[in-house]
């Protein structure tokens, strides 16, 4: 039958469950605004009841209960708003990468400015018509020379600028790669100690909080995907190629690459190449590797198509020194071109003939470059080659913005969507933590009243008129 001790054990269990509520409440408010941070609740369950036989059943009814006890701390999780986030984040991190990078592109070429090469290649056309009106006139020449030197060391600048920024990306490219390898190390070394948790059955509520951070970010920067063991463990993937299984690591390398000496490539450390399928690291490489390459090679195939056009005519031509066959422009890429430095005022080629000083014809040629369609088969002019180049990097870096705001707004909402299942509410806490005090305080009045009872029984008990 029920007796005192077990009143007092059942109120002691009420008060250190609740208790325990009490101390989980307090940890879900500490931790309100910790990143990552998943909200834990005590699950409370009744004790095992005991059977009422033998002397004690005619004392009650049925069973009677033995109160109540902690079950186990629930962590509020869902693996399917974890996988859907981290995926639309490595999408968001691979749009943002290109979004970075192509627009600090766009304003180091300032194409959209006067002092874009195409501004520049209109005043270089601009200076031949001028001297072809007056081919003897020394300061149109020296004003023509100005223009040019001007147009090269912009093309000059632009194409240095654009080989920086490849190589400046490698920075970027080691710091990723660092944080991937650090990232893949704490996995492992989390992923031991909730296997080990759980073997002697506990919840690492803790540890899953932390690991599911390192997840989150290890996803936005390569894609990586991870996939839970029935141990606790996760398998880390990237592209198909494990990254961590188990306590074990195979981590990454930068590796300088062997045809442009200026980049790094990223592998695994088996010798494989890392094709990461999304993220930041892919965003980075693409831009590198992609646009960067392009645009530095459309800018050497304007170069080199004017080195040759302008030096096709020039070198046929005669300047008012009877000089003759001289390049204007030397070099073959947007790096290397620049004036002639032979070539002065008085040898600029103007005359198609020697000593026919107002001869004009090859000033006339060279300023018709400007409407002549020889670049791209034959279907653009040299400004219409450059616009066409530059209006595609405008085209690239609107998407990879506009790309990297939307899938900014899906990974907020589905952050939202996820921090309502597994955020904590403060309201809710408070409501959580008014309610477990309540029944603290119960149980321990409960413990008081037993504890009455005890001093009856045991002094005073047979001692009536006494």
């Amino acid at each position: 039958m029920p007796t005192i001790s077990s009143g007092i054990t059942t109120a002691l269990q009420a008060v250190l469950a609740h208790s325990q509520v009490l101390e989980i409440t307090e940890h879900n408010i500490a931790n309100a605004s910790t990143p990552g941070y998943r909200r834990q609740a005590a699950l409370l369950t009744a004790e095992t009841p005991n059977s009422i036989s033998g002397a004690e059943y005619r004392t009650g009814a049925g069973q009677h209960g033995n109160g109540v006890t902690v079950d186990r701390i629930e962590r509020f999780s869902v693996s399917f708003f974890d996988r859907r986030y981290r995926a639309v984040s490595s999408e968001a991190g691979n749009w943002e990468a290109q979004s970075g990078i192509l627009s600090q592109l766009e304003s180091a070429l300032a194409e959209i400015s006067d002092d874009g090469v195409i501004p520049k290649l209109d005043q270089f056309w601009s200076g031949w018509e001028a001297l072809s009106n007056d081919p003897t006139n020394n300061s149109l020449r020296s004003i023509l020379l100005d223009d040019a030197n001007t147009l090269a060391t912009g093309i000059n600048r632009r194409a240095a600028q654009i080989n920086q920024m490849r190589t400046d990306q490698n920075l970027t490219v080691f710091g990723q790669v660092e944080e991937v390898n650090s990232l893949a190390s704490q996995i492992a070394q989390l992923n031991e100690n909730i296997a080990r948790v759980i073997s002697v059955g506990e919840q690492p509520n803790d540890l899953l909080d932390k690991r599911d951070l390192a997840l989150d970010r290890l996803a936005k920067i390569t894609g990586a995907v991870s996939t839970d063991q029935k141990n606790g463990e996760t398998l880390v993937t990237i592209g198909g190629h494990v990254l961590v299984v188990g306590h074990d690591t195979f981590k990454l390398e930068t590796r300088t690459n062997p045809v442009d000496t200026s980049v790094v490539d990223v592998h695994w450390s088996d010798g494989q190449k890392l094709d990461p399928p999304s993220g930041e690291l892919k965003g980075t490489l693409d831009a590198r590797d992609g646009t960067l390459v392009n645009q530095l090679g459309g800018l050497s195939t304007l170069a080199n198509g004017l080195i040759t056009q302008v030096n096709t005519f020039h070198q046929t031509g005669y300047g008012l020194n009877n000089a003759t066959n001289i390049p204007f422009f030397n070099g073959t890429d947007a790096m290397s071109i620049s004036v002639n430095p032979l070539l002065d005022a008085a040898s600029i080629a103007t005359s198609s003939a020697a000593n026919q000083i107002g001869n004009n014809t090859i000033a006339l040629q060279i300023a018709g470059l400007k409407s002549v369609k020889g670049m791209k088969g034959g279907t653009a002019t040299l400004n219409e080659f450059y616009n066409s180049q530059v209006t595609e990097l405008g085209v690239l870096t609107n998407r990879a913005t506009n790309n990297s705001y939307q899938h900014g707004l899906i990974v907020q909402a589905l952050g939202n969507q996820r921090e309502s299942v597994s955020g904590v509410s403060l309201d809710e806490e408070a409501a959580n933590m008014a309610k477990a005090q309540k029944a603290y305080q119960a149980a321990a009045r409960v413990m008081t009243a037993y504890d009455d009872l005890l001093d009856l029984v045991i002094n005073r008990m047979g001692r009536v008129g006494l």
